[in-house]
């Protein structure tokens, strides 16, 4: 049993510390107040072998195990010696000056807004985005004005018993906002009055505004790049103070909901003092994946889709880059939001993995 829970100790601290990864200022190496039994300041010891590029800090009161980097200006190798219960393991931290391990990219959007239309999620996000990177507010009216707005408004029909409706690769797919006479009715996915817009419109939007961004999705995916090198790729970039921004399963599973507040109390003046509002739904079950029809060069072709699509932009991470344990995000519809990585997976996996990285110009 000792032997076991000493390889343990051992295998956490490899996949923490042996994977390449790189920070800036004071690292957090491990935090280690989750692991009670190990202690320290007696059968615990971690130093490093080249002291003079960098030093250990423990961190008694909160348990946590820093790297304060003498160095940094150059990329350096940092050998970080553990001793347990008379055992060593040495393992090799790799720093990267231009990497910002300890920085969150919500320092830097000063203005993140809540959508004004019931889904208009994208428009929002987006502009958001723009507003951070070219130093000037960009509205939701401006993105949807270089929106393909063909089949905005267009009712969907049935025909041999299949729905058609539009392609939102291409298209704003129908109302985004309140309609009806008197405009009373609120669009809605589930009763397929509404729907939104994928990731090729808004590329062309960034294109526009002359920013440089790049579409990845599952369709990138195979054995070297995963849907976990994936997120490491995006996590990476936000540190390059770029910008990310994807799909989603706007519904969070009740055990992983990190607010309280009801969304319908949700408002932009609550949001700015850091309350957000609830993802809930009745149902996190796939039975909530439809499909409809659309014609494209003279073929029918069939559309997957997921009733509570929604969009969003990365903010940051807590852990390492290549195995964060949170990720940090800004909903458009319910402020920012911090989920478990097995939660926040699942929720992208369900949009197949759709981002765009917007490069900082």
């Amino acid at each position: 049993m000792f032997r076991f829970v000493k390889n343990i100790f051992f295998i956490v601290l490899f996949l923490f510390l042996y994977l390449e990864v790189s920070a800036t200022d004071k690292i957090l190496l491990w935090d280690y107040k989750k692991y009670d039994s190990i202690n320290f300041n007696w059968e615990a010891e971690v130093m490093t072998s080249n002291s003079n590029l960098a030093k250990i800090i423990n961190d008694k009161v909160n348990k946590k195990l820093y790297l304060d980097i003498v160095d940094k200006t150059n990329k350096i190798d940092i050998d970080i010696k553990f001793k347990y219960k008379w055992k060593t393991r040495i393992f090799t931290y790799k720093y990267d000056p231009k990497f910002r391990e300890n920085t969150d990219i919500s320092d830097k959007i000063k203005i993140k807004r809540l959508q004004k239309k019931p889904l208009s999620c994208e428009l929002a996000v987006t502009a958001d985005i723009l507003t951070y990177l070219k130093w000037y507010k960009v509205t939701e009216e401006q993105i949807f004005d270089n929106i393909d707005k063909t089949y905005l408004n267009k009712l969907p029909y049935t025909y041999n018993d299949k729905l058609f409706w539009w392609n939102p690769n291409i298209w704003f797919v129908w109302y985004m906002d309140y309609y009806g006479q008197n405009k009373e009715i609120k669009p809605t996915q589930r009763e397929k009055t509404g729907y939104g817009v994928y990731e090729k419109p808004i590329s062309k939007v960034y294109d526009y505004y002359g920013i440089k961004n790049d579409i990845i999705t599952i369709d990138n995916h195979n054995d070297s790049f995963t849907a976990k090198s994936h997120l490491t790729f995006l996590l990476k970039n936000i540190a390059k103070w770029n910008v990310v921004q994807l799909w989603w399963d706007w519904c969070t599973r009740e055990e992983y909901e990190d607010w309280t507040i009801d969304k319908t109390l949700i408002n932009q003046a609550k949001v700015n003092q850091k309350i957000s509002a609830k993802n809930y739904c009745p149902t996190t079950l796939l039975d909530r994946k439809i499909e409809w029809y659309y014609i494209e060069d003279y073929k029918i072709k069939k559309h997957i889709w997921l009733i509570w699509e929604h969009a969003f932009y990365l903010l940051w991470y807590e852990g390492w880059v290549v195995n964060p344990t949170k990720i940090i995000v800004w909903d458009s519809d319910t402020g920012r939001h911090k989920y478990d990585t097995i939660e926040w997976m699942r929720k992208w996996s369900l949009m197949d993995y759709k981002s765009i990285v917007i490069h900082k110009p």
